[in-house]
């Protein structure tokens, strides 16, 4: 009479830990595929790096823009120039266009290799 009981809470004992041995797998799975994830992440990042160097190894844009950005700070210390470089500044605060901007930052960016140069922007 006790093994009338027995086998089904056997069967609901073995159901149960069948059921928690799927839910295990499947959160393997899933930090596996997480894992996988970053990995291929990192390795597009490296990879876009990598292509970013090449490109700028016989390049002369970051070269030209590190001189611009060495004049303009040169000309803040030249009084004769501040006004312009004032003027200059607030056009491109208030009355450039999105593109434009977004344009120069992805020309600096590519320069400098900046992925992230949008974080810049304000």
């Amino acid at each position: 009479m006790a093994l009338q009981f027995i086998t089904p809470i056997a069967n609901l004992a073995g159901t149960w830990l069948k059921g928690r041995q799927k839910k295990a797998e499947v959160k393997q799975k899933l930090a596996v595929a997480k894992i996988e994830a970053q990995v291929k992440r990192v390795q597009s990042d490296a990879d876009w790096e990598e292509k970013a160097m090449d490109a700028s190894a016989n390049s002369w844009k970051d070269e030209l823009w590190t001189l611009t950005f060495i004049a303009i700070i040169v000309a803040c210390f030249i009084p004769a120039c501040q006004p312009y470089l004032s003027d200059g500044f607030k056009f491109l605060r208030e009355d450039c266009p999105d593109w434009l901007s977004w344009g120069i930052l992805a020309s600096i960016g590519a320069s400098f290799g900046l992925k992230s140069i949008g974080q810049f922007k304000k």
